[in-house]
């Protein structure tokens, strides 16, 4: 009711500029130094394999649980540039970039202007308020210029104006609250950000849906464990 959303609108403090690796940082454990944390995310509608220069190959599903692998230690990344390469069924993609020492990178595996799979990087913000739930929301639609996630029943916005193929954060706090994902006219059905807690890091991801409308999901940010 009203209350949910006046607690959760109430924790939407707006990110402070990151002096990240500075005070307390709550991706734990930080990278080793000189390394980065990089995780991939399927929005395309089907199952993907991925082979990193710089990883092992994985393979993510199209099942929302099977779509966004865990934050990678990749080291020594200065002055390197990490090449992918993607194959969705028949098709497949390559790409490349950077990742700077000490950031978090997400990749999307999203469908490029030739209808191959292609790939768009988004680097993450860091700072956030430790008493609070960490949220950040993707857009995903190469179509659509400025997406919004939603606080229903109102439709205020929690984050708004995410470009195309790029990713917004804040702190929320952590109270269960019914969401939507919505560029222009176009919204994804509702659904329930439960389960928050503070400290805990999540992730909104809209994707193209089947038919026509997004698709929009919630997981929590998981990091692999380093292996020394």
């Amino acid at each position: 009711g009203g209350m949910t959303r006046r607690a959760l609108l109430a924790g939407l403090g707006a990110l402070a500029p990151a002096a990240a690796f500075g005070q307390g940082q709550v991706y734990e454990p930080a990278p080793p130094r000189g390394s980065a944390f990089v995780r991939f995310a399927n929005t395309l509608p089907g199952p993907v394999q991925i082979r990193p220069d710089f990883l092992p190959a994985l393979n993510l599903g199209a099942q929302p649980a099977q779509r966004v692998g865990a934050y990678t230690v990749v080291e020594n990344v200065a002055n390197r540039t990490l090449r992918v390469e993607v194959t969705e069924g028949a098709r497949r993609g390559q790409g490349s970039f950077r990742a700077g020492p000490d950031s978090f990178v997400t990749v999307l595996i999203h469908r490029g202007a030739d209808g191959g799979p292609a790939i768009a990087t988004v680097v993450e913000d860091t700072d956030f308020n430790r008493a609070r739930a960490r949220l950040a929301f993707y857009n995903a639609l190469p179509d659509c210029p400025s997406a919004a996630l939603q606080l229903l029943p109102g439709g205020q916005a929690v984050l708004a104006d995410v470009p195309a193929l790029a990713g917004r954060a804040r702190s929320v706090n952590p109270v269960t609250a019914e969401v939507r994902a919505a560029c222009g006219a176009r919204a994804s059905a509702p659904f329930s950000l439960q389960g928050l807690e503070a400290g805990g890091m999540y992730s909104i991801w809209m994707i193209p849906g089947a038919a026509g409308a997004p698709e929009a999901f919630l997981t929590r940010d998981v990091t692999a464990p380093i292996h020394r």
